[in-house]
Parts: C-alpha cells; sequence; structure tokens
C-alpha cells in the first residue's frame, strides 16, 4: 500500500512539473512580462482629480510644478544638482531614464524652463497612443519587446534600406 501511495504521488508531481514547465503537446508561451518607465511615475502624480487618466490640464499644472520643485532655489533653470535631487524624488532614482542630458539638449549645465517643458512634453506625446490629449494608466506599460509603430508613416527617405521599421 505504501510503494503505491508513493508510486502516485511521484506520477503526480511528474506530470504536475510537466504541466508546469510547458512540455507536452500544447504550445507553450513565455510569461507576460511588463515595465514601465520612471517618467511615468510622474506622469501618474499629473492626475490630480483621481479619473485614473492625466487630462491635458492636469498635464500642462504637473509640468509647471514638476518644474518648481526641481528649481529648488527659484532662480528658473534646474542645476545638475537640483536635476538629481529632483529625479530622486519623483522618478525613483538617478539611474534610471529620464537622464538630465535628455532635459539639457545644449550641454551647457543647466536646463531651462523652455528645455524642461520641451522634453515632458515629448514625452507625454510618445506615451498618448491614440493622441487624445489625455495619458490614460494603460498608455505606461509597454510589453517587453513590444514594437511601437511609428506614427507618421515610414518615409523612404529616412528608413534603412530594407524597408519599413518600427521602433
Amino acid at each position: 500500500m505504501r510503494l503505491k501511495t508513493l508510486a502516485i504521488s511521484a506520477g503526480a508531481a511528474l506530470a504536475l512539473t510537466a504541466c508546469a514547465s510547458g512540455s507536452g503537446s500544447g504550445p507553450t508561451r513565455e510569461p507576460i512580462r511588463a515595465l514601465m518607465s520612471a517618467d511615468a511615475l510622474m506622469f501618474v502624480s499629473f492626475d490630480t482629480d483621481g479619473d485614473l487618466a492625466a487630462s491635458a490640464a492636469e498635464i500642462e499644472a504637473g509640468i509647471t510644478r514638476e518644474f518648481a520643485r526641481a528649481d529648488a532655489n527659484s532662480d528658473g533653470s534646474i542645476s545638475p544638482i537640483e536635476f538629481q535631487n529632483w529625479s530622486s524624488q519623483v522618478l525613483g532614482g538617478t539611474q534610471m531614464g529620464p537622464y538630465r542630458l535628455d532635459f539639457d539638449r545644449n550641454v551647457d549645465n543647466t536646463i531651462t524652463r523652455e528645455e524642461f517643458e520641451t522634453e515632458v512634453r515629448g514625452r507625454v506625446n510618445d506615451y498618448d497612443e491614440d493622441q487624445s490629449g489625455t495619458l490614460a494608466r494603460g498608455e505606461f506599460v509597454r510589453l517587453v519587446g513590444q514594437a511601437r509603430p511609428v506614427r507618421s508613416g515610414w518615409d523612404p527617405q529616412l528608413a534603412p534600406r530594407g524597408g519599413p521599421t518600427t521602433r
């Protein structure tokens, strides 16, 4: 009796392992993996009315609020130290993008209000998949390895040889 119980237990464990590993006749699927960028943390904070979406007005107010938060000494620009402090607070750390040079495009060690607003608005546009002007929570999540189609269409002069691409 004891040998029979042991054999049944071993068979059940083997069957469970086979199912979990995906072996067998059915198709196997990789687990769904998703990631959220650090700038999405900032965009989520723009949703001040709690409707789980950031409207155009909330985005503009959020940009103004975040520039003021980053410009700790209120001199109208963000120094590298101010950016590092802001990035740690708002974006969850300095090791994840966006990075200081994403904002400081002229590399003069100063991020002006215009540079800050241009970069944030560009990122808003990248996330706004349906171009509605509102950022919904679902627009922040990307499947790992998911290709993002080029919105403006294919331009043969800009595409590498070999045809259309996605980014």
